[in-house]
């Protein structure tokens, strides 16, 4: 388990290995680690701002999620 801060919301994480990003932050204990609720956020207001739903941009994407 890894302890790291989000970097927006400046919160206390503790990632599992589970996590999507714990690799990332394995590897790097310096990379930026974004939560899920900030995450989430960003991703409505960018969809809100510019009317384009991620799905809409890569087809192929969504086949990885």
């Amino acid at each position: 388990m890894i302890e790291t801060l989000c970097f927006f919301c400046k919160k206390k994480f503790h990632i599992k290995p589970s996590d999507s990003q714990f690799r990332k932050l394995k590897q790097n204990p310096d990379a930026s680690y974004v939560c899920k609720a900030c995450n989430q956020s960003m991703q409505r207001e960018a969809q809100q701002s510019t009317g384009i739903h991620p799905d809409q941009i890569d087809q192929y994407d969504k086949l990885f999620r």
